[in-house]
């Protein structure tokens, strides 16, 4: 017997940290960590949260933005915290926030954000998820930006699938002009 759905879930309680090591085999050509195997860790601590969160397997459903804000080093412990920020019916926001220590040092410092949605999947389709519930300030503020990327997301997406539309009914003369901006885009 399963035990019951739950009806909500407080945000603050959705956190899950991880740490690991950048080792010799994660370098890029630049001596630096391959952004690859940034977005490995990234989308299996996504994984972990969201079907932590929704008490069932998860599938990355889209990644908003992987924002690279300083290079990561091999010899440094990367630390990594993921909340859920949103949810609708059967898909979240999670959020990655990565910092990268020093570890002789301790000095940390800000290395990515990530926002990545996932869809709950009960056998192999999607499943509702519990309520959000935003108890602090700073969950609230998440919320709203997570609310305000995904119309965003939805809003680009109507746009873009109204211009391509549009440019495969278009002679090559005037895909040219819109090349080089002679006329506005559709």
């Amino acid at each position: 017997m399963s035990a019951p759905p739950v009806e909500f879930k407080y945000a603050d309680e959705s956190e899950v940290r991880a740490a690991q090591l950048m080792g010799a085999e994660m370098a890029n050509i630049f001596g630096s960590v391959h952004g690859g195997q940034v977005m490995h860790l990234v989308d299996n601590i996504a994984y972990v949260c969201a079907a932590r969160y929704a008490g069932t397997a998860c599938v990355t459903a889209a990644v908003d933005r992987i924002d690279f804000h300083e290079p990561i080093h091999v010899g440094e412990l990367l630390h990594i915290v993921a909340r859920i920020t949103y949810v609708g019916r059967t898909s979240m926001e999670v959020e990655i926030q990565l910092y990268a220590e020093d570890i002789p040092t301790g000095n940390m410092r800000h290395t990515n954000t990530c926002h990545f949605t996932m869809v709950a999947l009960r056998d192999g389709r999607p499943a509702p998820v519990p309520r959000l519930v935003c108890r602090t300030r700073e969950d609230r503020i998440r919320y709203l930006q997570a609310r305000m990327r995904r119309e965003m997301g939805l809003r680009y997406r109507t746009e873009r699938d109204r211009f391509l539309k549009q440019v495969e009914t278009m002679d090559d003369a005037a895909l040219d002009a819109l090349i080089t901006r002679e006329t506005p885009a559709p």
